[in-house]
């Protein structure tokens, strides 16, 4: 079955917030003060010593899992350690996945607002990638494109 265009633009709004989450946590790592990304100011907000662990989330959660699901939207494995997620719904388990993520996304950014406000663009950046991401999933061509047999 050939893809979509729009499903295209599911795949680059995942590739983004990948590479963003890698940039992110890698940073995060390679400086744990906060220093490199211009961050050490909010540190004592967070309650936290350093920011090895908000690294870590970063690159699993919001780097690799993303690029991890761009693959999976594209070849969609069948694979039943994790198609029991879609069972409910008849699409593929890829597909309530990126859903998922993105909420996973939005609560992350809750809570950094809470704790820390919005004060650099690339929270509202990527407010808006995880929104257009939630936003191309309902959409009834990706939907179509995802039911399973």
């Amino acid at each position: 079955m050939k893809r979509p265009i729009i499903v295209w633009l599911l795949f680059l709004g995942l590739v983004f917030l990948g590479f963003g989450g890698l940039y992110g946590g890698i940073s995060m790592l390679l400086d744990p003060s906060g220093v490199l990304l211009s961050m050490d100011t909010v540190l004592p907000q967070l309650g936290i010593p350093n920011y090895i662990l908000p690294g870590l989330f970063l690159i699993s959660v919001m780097g690799i899992w993303p690029l991890f699901l761009v693959y999976a939207l594209f070849t969609k494995p069948a694979w039943p350690f994790l198609a029991g997620i879609s069972t409910w719904n008849q699409i593929h388990w890829a597909w309530t996945a990126t859903g998922l993520t993105a909420l996973i996304l939005f609560i992350w950014l809750f809570i950094q607002g809470m704790l820390i406000g919005f004060i650099w663009p690339i929270q509202y950046i990527t407010g808006f990638n995880g929104a257009f991401i939630l936003l191309l999933l309902i959409l009834p061509p990706i939907r179509n494109h995802f039911v399973t047999e």
